[in-house]
């Protein structure tokens, strides 16, 4: 037991005197100038050395960059500008020209489908036919130029083409209609009744080749859009007749005397509908 407090005050008193040397020394240690080292200047020395190094090289690379590489990346880029300003002049002329020569197809095109309207009327149909599909070459623009081609078929009792050419028509006015009442463009009225129109004329092609079931499909579409038409239900009360239809015959029947009570074909209508 002796023994140990022996060491513990053995082991404070040299704590004691390394304290006291240290607080003894402080001063003078607080007093030394480290930068006045010779190790510590040498050290300030090469870094002196190797930061002026690193400001030469940028400065040489600098001045490369300035004479050489900036020069080229300028001519380059004036090359490039200079070439897409050519370019896009001849797009523009292009442009110019693609348009006037579109005009003149135009042009043409509606010249001839004059000739094939007066041939049409004068039952030239295979000229009228021709001058029809020259007419479209130069221009497929004009839903008209294919109506007209259609009812030349239609004429010429060559239904199937007439009908490939009205489902045709069909399709790209459905999709004009969508779009423009979508926008509530102001020619959704007059689109929607030009597709009322050729949906009729699809479905009397259809009559007139015997196919009922689809000429009753386009007629109603039809129908759909323009519901007191006289012609169209004129036509569909005939299709319903003869697909034996009595519930939808009757029902144009009377849509039809309301819409033209002067059709002088309501009576046999009516006596068809009660031989149903």
């Amino acid at each position: 037991m002796f023994l140990m407090w022996l060491c513990i005050a053995l082991l404070i008193i040299a704590l004691a005197i390394v304290l006291f040397i240290i607080f003894h020394k402080m001063p003078l240690l607080a007093n030394i100038d480290v930068d006045n080292l010779p190790a510590e200047q040498a050290a300030a020395k090469k870094q002196e050395i190797i930061n002026d190094r690193i400001r030469r090289q940028l400065a040489k690379h600098s001045w490369w960059w300035r004479n050489i590489v900036a020069s080229l990346y300028t001519k380059i880029k004036e090359f490039f500008w200079r070439g897409y300003a050519k370019l896009n002049r001849l797009h523009r002329q292009q442009v110019k020209t693609k348009l006037q020569s579109r005009g003149l197809n135009r042009e043409r095109a509606k010249e001839l489908l004059v000739d094939a309207e007066e041939a049409l009327s004068q039952g030239r149909f295979s000229e009228a036919e021709h001058l029809a599909l020259e007419a479209l070459e130069l221009d497929q623009s004009q839903i008209d130029s294919f109506a007209f081609l259609a009812n030349v078929y239609n004429e010429e009792k060559k239904y199937k083409e007439a009908q490939e050419v009205w489902h045709y028509i069909v399709k790209r006015l459905t999709q004009k209609y969508r779009a423009e009442e979508l926008r509530r463009h102001p020619e959704a009225k007059n689109t929607k009744q030009k597709l009322a129109e050729y949906h009729y004329l699809l479905g009397q092609s259809y009559y007139r080749s015997d196919e009922l079931e689809r000429a009753d499909h386009y007629l109603r579409q039809a129908l759909k859009l323009a519901p007191k038409n006289p012609r169209y239900l004129d036509t569909m009360l005939a299709v319903s007749i003869m697909r034996k239809d009595r519930v939808t015959a009757v029902t144009v029947f009377d849509t039809l005397s309301a819409v033209d009570p002067g059709n002088g074909h309501l009576p046999d209508y009516l006596e068809q509908i009660r031989q149903l």
